[in-house]
């Protein structure tokens, strides 16, 4: 894989708008990589950008370019159903087990793909990709595009490849906790009725076995986490107006240390021509003016991308290609779109 291209910002700003465009721009000018375009907006757009259904598949769109629109539950269930499991089989060898019929209940209500949060879901199919696991025939992507939910998220979404051993340990020992804790509770009223006798050899191998994939999971979100740290490149969206402007600086404050910015979108601008016929436009402008002075001035050693409002939606390759015409300019290399510094 040679380059990771996140988009991030406000929600609103455009920024599943730019991400397509982008990588309809990037297939055409380097028909040679492998691009695939992914969406983690909790309401994907990417269907009705490009106009053919994409959803929880890797779909592809022309010779070098694929989307997907994943549904994170999908992924959590890989894991899910391996851990719970041999959860299960871990719990069944403790003693009291047959005596609680209640415990198989709980294992199968507490610890399932609805109980993990989302960023952690999406994180989970994240690193699958980035990992080069195996989700369509083998692709190995040259360059993926992200389209990522807005800044709260955004950073959730970096954070736990880092961090996630520690929410899975967590998780994992507060289940064995509420298991054993069940367990003395039945002890403590049934006393000598229990055989104390178990098979601690088999019970070992199990935890042995959790234990295992709780190590992988740690070693994958290590080779994740310096993956978008070695090629990762970070493109913040915003409108020329004082909340998305705000939200963009807040977003570049907290992803320092996981990701390097390469520039700034500067989105939906209003024409010249029309805020010189339109007193409306004209006010519109003069507001963009004075945010787009200070996103410059804010952002003044990265490089600034300005777009205007196009006459049509820029939907479908043809839209798409005008939206990337308008941002990047018709004379843009392959090489300046993926680093722009």
């Amino acid at each position: 894989m040679e380059r990771i291209i996140i988009l991030g910002g406000k929600g609103g700003v455009g920024k599943s708008s730019i991400c397509a465009a982008s990588a309809v721009k990037l297939s055409m000018l380097a028909p040679d990589k492998k691009i695939l375009i992914i969406s983690f907006d909790i309401a994907h757009n990417l269907t009705d950008l490009f106009q053919k259904e994409i959803g929880n598949k890797i779909t592809q769109l022309n010779s070098n370019l694929w989307g997907i629109e994943p549904d994170p539950n999908i992924y959590a269930e890989d894991y899910t159903h391996n851990l719970l499991k041999k959860m299960k089989s871990f719990s069944k060898q403790i003693p009291l087990f047959g005596l609680i019929p209640q415990i198989d209940t709980f294992i199968n209500s507490a610890f399932n793909a609805d109980s993990i949060p989302l960023a952690l879901k999406n994180a989970m199919f994240f690193q699958k990709i980035l990992d080069a696991e195996d989700l369509n025939h083998n692709i190995q992507f040259d360059i993926i595009i992200a389209d990522f939910p807005p800044t709260g998220n955004m950073i959730a979404l970096f954070e736990i490849p880092e961090d996630q051993i520690k929410g899975i340990v967590k998780y994992t020992l507060n289940f064995l906790n509420s298991i054993r804790k069940t367990i003395n509770n039945f002890s403590n009223i049934l006393g000598n009725l229990i055989n104390p006798l178990s098979d601690n050899n088999n019970r070992n191998d199990l935890g042995d076995e959790i234990i295992e994939m709780i190590r992988e999971i740690e070693h994958r979100g290590e080779r994740v986490t310096k993956l978008i740290h070695d090629i990762g490149s970070l493109r913040l969206v915003t409108i020329a107006e004082k909340p998305s402007y705000e939200e963009v600086r807040r977003a570049h404050i907290l992803t320092k240390k996981y990701i390097k910015l390469d520039g700034i979108h500067i989105n939906m601008l209003t024409p010249k021509d029309s805020a010189k016929n339109c007193f409306f436009c004209e006010k519109q402008r003069d507001i963009q003016l004075k945010y787009i002075k200070q996103i410059t001035e804010e952002f003044q050693n990265f490089i600034i991308w300005e777009s205007q409002k196009l006459g049509r939606e820029p939907i479908g390759f043809e839209g798409l290609s005008e939206l990337a015409d308008e941002i990047y300019g018709k004379e843009i290399t392959a090489e300046k779109i993926l680093y722009p510094q």
